[in-house]
């Protein structure tokens, strides 16, 4: 897999495609070429010019674009397109063939889910795991915990978790891409754009709480988030600081991604033979 690419408006970049590269010209810096295949997936925040040609050259190499700016409140993925189902699309199908089908991926999803969110509480609350091992915790009762843990109320939060989420959501997109998975055809998020994508961001829920609350214990002394009137934003610095560490932790995420759409297409092949 790729490099990320973020692209944020502060340094007010200009790019253009050059040939199997794009040329990224910021103030105050030398322009740069990068060559496009070495890209896994594409960030842009904030108002950035760049060409239509840009935008193609990504769509050829298979690449997801998300943009959205920092109050997460305006958010596009734009992700390659052919005339052509994805080569798993079929096979995806089979988790809308019956209720039982929907029933057994929800079971899944929630398990993996819950799995996730454990692992966050093992890390914060490690003298009650023996008891949550025990009797378990349930979502309410994770969420309870969570806003506990959190101490910010719930525009704060979400200004951050936002951006977080997103950049899990484009993670995940490139993936799917490159596993020929369909990433609309959801489950739990039927009918919805990018529905799949959404399942996995749910499941992987725990993750991404995770980034946000190491996020807010690092804000503390610093300007990473601010008021504007009634809504919180992250500010570049804020930004540059989540950036820093999902990239820190990107192998780790991306082998997590990766071994759930092992368990995806197992489940496949579980409900396949079942139905055979």
């Amino acid at each position: 897999m790729g490099r990320t690419l973020y692209i944020n408006q502060t340094s007010k970049p200009v790019i253009f495609r050059d040939g199997p590269s794009i040329w990224v010209e910021e103030e105050g810096k030398a322009g740069r070429r990068i060559p496009a295949r070495l890209v896994g997936r594409v960030i842009i925040i904030g108002n950035v010019k760049l060409d239509s040609g840009t935008i193609t050259l990504f769509a050829e190499n298979n690449t997801p674009i998300t943009f959205m700016n920092n109050r997460t409140d305006e958010t596009a993925v734009v992700i390659p397109y052919n005339h052509r189902l994805p080569d798993h699309y079929k096979e995806q199908k089979i988790f809308l063939d019956s209720k039982e089908n929907i029933e057994h991926f929800e079971q899944w999803a929630n398990s993996k889910r819950a799995l996730l969110q454990m692992a966050l509480l093992r890390r914060f609350l490690p003298k009650l795991m023996p008891r949550f091992e025990t009797v378990g915790f349930g979502e309410g009762n994770y969420q309870e915990i969570l806003k506990t843990l959190r101490k910010v109320g719930d525009r704060k939060w979400l200004a951050a978790n936002g951006i977080i989420n997103n950049i899990f959501r484009n993670m995940i997109v490139e993936h799917m891409i490159k596993s020929g998975l369909d990433p609309h055809l959801g489950v739990l998020h039927r009918r919805h754009n990018f529905g799949l994508a959404l399942d996995l961001c749910y499941i992987m829920s725990g993750m991404s709480d995770l980034q946000t609350l190491q996020f807010f214990h690092t804000c503390k002394d610093n300007n990473f988030i601010e008021k504007d009137r009634e809504n919180w934003f992250v500010t570049d610095a804020g930004i540059r600081n989540i950036i820093h560490r999902f990239e820190n932790r990107r192998a780790a995420m991306q082998e997590k991604v990766e071994n759930i759409l092992d368990e995806l297409f197992a489940l496949i092949r579980e409900m396949l033979t079942n139905e055979s």
